[in-house]
């Protein structure tokens, strides 16, 4: 039976998924920015710092059944971040997003072991195709390989996270779940800080403002917020998106060029994500 309030529902969390990887992809070339002269630690220990107050004040404190999840969701979190903004250092805007989109060949298989979940045939399939077409977005960079095994190692901690959102969202408020979250990832880069060469100025304000409040707030709610109704392999393709983001983001602002495999590489993309979602 049609069920108008069901596919409503659906809708939107589609289109937080879709928002959320518009706001994952704009990340790549303000973190690489940032990295002259910021180290990869402080860029993290900023963006979880600053989204751990705001959650805090919009969620309040949480109840203690919230903080194991939490911990163990801002630990591979907190990995991913760190690993993907270390990898930044030596291997390509493009390049960083194209590994970083391995996680949505990943998430199925994890989501199957860890929470059971019956992925259907054509989501194994079309993550591969999705992978595939985010290999040919970046054709023209494979010679910049360093720093890849960090971003690997980035793509396995994200799956895992996803799947992770996918079996605590719907038990927990998403403020107080994503307030233990922050308050762990900031925790777990304190004991690699150092503020030793760094030097604040009014430029590094406003990028670090975007990647704590528009990145780690807006983003990762609108994907909690998807993935109460969006399975975790599903979620997972969608939020691949960012990868073509972040290239159009890279076209736009930093004057990169597509040949025709690339965008070939695009059309793969879209085409996964609209035989996944469509009923």
């Amino acid at each position: 039976m049609f069920n108008p309030m069901g596919t409503n529902q659906k809708l939107k969390a589609y289109f937080s998924l879709i928002v959320s990887a518009l706001f994952f992809g704009s990340t790549f070339l303000v973190v690489k920015n940032l990295l002259i002269n910021v180290s990869p630690v402080l860029i993290v220990f900023a963006r979880f710092f600053i989204a751990s107050i705001l959650f805090l004040i919009i969620g309040g404190f949480p109840k203690k059944q919230a903080f194991y999840p939490g911990v163990l969701m801002g630990f591979f979190l907190w990995l991913g971040y760190i690993t993907q903004t270390q990898g930044l250092i030596t291997t390509s805007t493009v390049n960083s997003g194209v590994v970083t989109g391995f996680y949505i060949v990943l998430t199925p298989y994890i989501s199957k072991i860890l929470n059971k979940q019956n992925i259907p045939k054509r989501n194994y399939i079309f993550s591969i195709v999705g992978f595939f077409g985010i290999v040919l977005i970046s054709i023209n960079n494979l010679s910049q390989i360093s720093g890849n095994l960090f971003t690997l190692l980035c793509a396995l901690s994200y799956a895992i996270h996803i799947v992770l959102v996918e079996r605590y969202v719907n038990n927990f408020k998403i403020s107080q779940l994503m307030f233990v979250q922050s308050l762990a990832g900031s925790i777990l880069c304190l004991p690699f800080l150092n503020f030793k060469n760094f030097i604040f100025s009014n430029e590094l304000l406003l990028p670090i403002l975007f990647l704590g409040l528009v990145v780690n707030v807006a983003a990762f709610y609108l994907q909690l917020y998807g993935q109460k109704v969006i399975t975790a392999s599903t979620s997972a393709l969608i939020l691949s998106l960012e990868a073509i983001f972040a290239l159009l983001i890279g076209i736009l602002i930093a004057n990169e060029i597509l040949d025709i495999l690339n965008w070939f590489g695009v059309l793969l993309v879209l085409l996964s994500i609209f035989y996944v979602i469509k009923e």
